[in-house]
């Protein structure tokens, strides 16, 4: 219910914003532009070297997007690239925890459409567009309780995701546009666990899931012309 309120209420925002910055113009055939950030405040952390958004929350300057108006219909497309690293420490609680660290890469290629369902707000849209999502992430873990632990965790996922929500574009001068949108994200895609125990020389591997289910903002700067 707190999920539902929050995203109801960033959306009124959203709107609100919109309304008070919008200039009518023009609608320009191509846009295309920078995301600027993209704050998934609610979703799910898992296993440091297996998190869907490598520990953060909020995204900066990381993707780009590209637009196809065609009236009040779109297409639309856009890439992000994501990196980060994480560090285990062990805490005094816990003799037998392994520390270490890991770093991993997420990157994503978006395709969809959009649609301006109010005719005399043709700022105002709704949109949803697929992404697909090639995650890889490495890291090395010791310690443990005999201190022995000398373990290489490597994790593959690829899937498919989806994103729809509610966008609005806020005119700030000329062609030049600020582009703030409120989506739930989908995704749900399996992931490839190798582990490699230095010691021994054996190696294990496993299948886990990543499930993300939840509301998320990006702002974008958009040129058109």
């Amino acid at each position: 219910m707190l999920m539902l309120k929050n995203t109801l209420a960033i959306a009124a925002l959203l709107t609100g914003f919109s309304l008070i910055a919008h200039a009518q113009d023009t609608p320009h055939r191509f846009e295309a532009g920078l995301e600027l950030v993209n704050y998934s405040p609610f979703a799910k952390q898992q296993y440091s070297y297996a998190t869907s958004q490598l520990n953060d929350k909020a995204q900066w300057a990381s993707g780009a997007v590209f637009r196809y108006n065609l009236g009040r219909f779109g297409l639309r497309s856009g890439i992000s690239y994501n990196s980060g690293s994480s560090i285990t420490q062990n805490p005094s609680s816990c003799a037998d925890c392994p520390v270490g660290g890991a770093n991993g890469r997420d990157l994503r290629v978006r395709l969809g459409g959009q649609y301006a369902a109010i005719a005399k707000a043709p700022w105002l849209y709704v949109f949803s567009e697929f992404y697909y999502r090639s995650f890889l992430s490495k890291g090395n873990f010791t310690g443990g309780l005999c201190g022995c632990l000398d373990t290489e965790v490597t994790v593959k996922s690829n899937g498919i995701g989806n994103s729809t929500g509610l966008g609005a574009k806020m005119r700030v001068w000329k062609h030049f546009y600020l582009n703030p949108e409120v989506y739930y994200d989908v995704l749900r895609v399996p992931n490839t666990v190798t582990s490699n125990d230095r010691n021994s020389g054996t190696t294990q591997q496993y299948d886990t899931r990543t499930k993300v289910q939840a509301p998320a903002v990006r702002v974008n700067a958009i040129i058109a012309f």
